[in-house]
C-alpha cells in the first residue's frame, strides 16, 4: 500500500470512529434521554463534546500507529473537516430520531428550521442538580454550538498530540514498538538515585549492566515519598534499533505525580539487544 493510500486509510479510520461516536451518542440519547454531546459544565465548558471528540479521534490513533503515519498538517486538516462532519451528523441523527407526541419531527419540519429552533430555544440551567433555569439562550445558542465544536476539536487534538509524543525511529520514520515493560518502586530517593544514576554506568550489553537493570525493585505498599519507575524497551520494526524509555512518578501521600525532568529516552548502540537484560533473563 503506497503512502497516499495509507494516509487515506488513516482518514477513513477516523471517519469510521467519528460515525460510531455520533451513532453512540444518538443511541444513548434515544434510550436514556441524556445527550452526552451537549453536556457542559459552568455553561462554557463543553465536557460532552470533549469526550466525543476524544472517542471519535481514536480511529486516527490506531490507524496512524498501524501504518506509521506521523502527525502532519494533512492529518490535522482531515481531523478538523471530519470533526465538522461529525458534529453535523450528531445534529442530523437527533433530528431524524426525534419524535414529539408520536410524530417524527423530520416529517413536518425541515432540518434548517429544526436546528434554528433547537439552538435558540435551549435553556441554560445552573446550581446543584441544574435546578435553576436561566431561560432560553436565543442567538447565543449558535455560540454554544461553536463552543461544542471547539471542544470536539480539543478532544481530538489530545489524540493528535499524543501521536506527536510517540517515540519514533527518525531514519526509518517508524513508530517504535514496545518489547519489554518493567516496573520498579523505591521507598526513598537514595535507593532510587542509586539505580537511576548508575543505570548506564556499565557498558550496555555487559554482564554488570544486565545485573543492574534486571533486578526488580519493590518498595511494597505506597507511602509518601515512594517512587515508581516504568521502563520500556522499544524497537524499530524496520532496522531493529532499540531504545529505553523511562517515566518517573512520586507519591505525595494522596496522588502520583510524574516528574517530567527525570523522564528520559536513551538510544541503545546499534546492534545491541537489551530486552533479555531488562526482563531479568541474563
Amino acid at each position: 500500500m503506497n503512502r497516499t493510500m495509507q494516509i487515506s486509510a488513516v482518514a477513513g479510520a477516523g471517519l469510521v470512529t467519528s460515525i460510531l461516536t455520533a451513532a453512540g451518542n444518538t443511541l444513548i440519547h434515544w434510550f436514556t434521554g441524556f445527550n452526552l454531546f451537549s453536556l457542559s459544565f459552568f455553561v462554557i465548558v463543553p465536557a460532552g463534546a470533549l469526550l466525543c471528540g476524544f472517542a471519535a479521534a481514536y480511529g486516527y490513533y490506531f490507524a496512524a500507529k498501524f501504518f506509521h503515519i506521523r502527525p502532519n498538517k494533512v492529518l490535522l486538516f482531515q481531523m478538523i473537516v471530519i470533526a465538522a462532519i461529525t458534529q453535523f451528523l450528531i445534529y442530523w441523527l437527533e433530528y431524524q430520531t426525534l419524535v414529539v407526541e408520536g410524530i417524527h419531527v423530520a416529517d413536518f419540519m425541515p432540518f434548517g428550521q429544526y436546528m434554528d429552533i433547537s439552538l435558540t430555544t435551549q435553556h441554560l440551567k445552573f446550581g446543584r442538580g441544574a435546578h435553576i433555569d436561566g431561560g432560553a439562550v436565543g442567538e447565543g445558542g449558535y455560540w454554544l454550538a461553536a463552543l461544542d465544536f471547539l471542544g470536539f476539536l480539543v478532544g481530538g487534538g489530545f489524540v493528535y498530540f499524543t501521536l506527536l509524543q510517540e517515540p519514533t525511529c527518525e531514519p526509518c520514520n517508524k513508530y517504535l514498538k514496545p518489547l519489554v515493560k518493567k516496573k520498579d518502586s523505591f521507598g526513598d530517593q537514595e535507593s532510587f538515585a542509586e539505580y537511576y544514576d548508575n543505570e548506564f554506568a556499565h557498558p550496555i550489553g555487559s554482564a554488570e549492566f544486565a545485573r543492574h537493570v534486571g533486578t526488580e525493585y519493590s518498595a511494597g505498599k505506597a507511602e509518601k515519598g515512594t517512587i515508581n519507575m516504568e521502563t520500556r524497551v522499544l524497537e524499530c520494526p524496520d532496522c531493529g534499533s532499540q531504545a529505553v524509555s523511562e517515566t518517573i512518578q512520586v507519591f505525595n501521600g494522596r496522588d502520583w505525580k510524574e516528574i517530567g525532568e527525570l523522564r528520559r529516552f536513551v538510544e541503545m548502540p546499534k546492534g545491541t539487544d537489551v530486552r533479555r537484560a531488562y526482563s531479568g533473563l541474563e
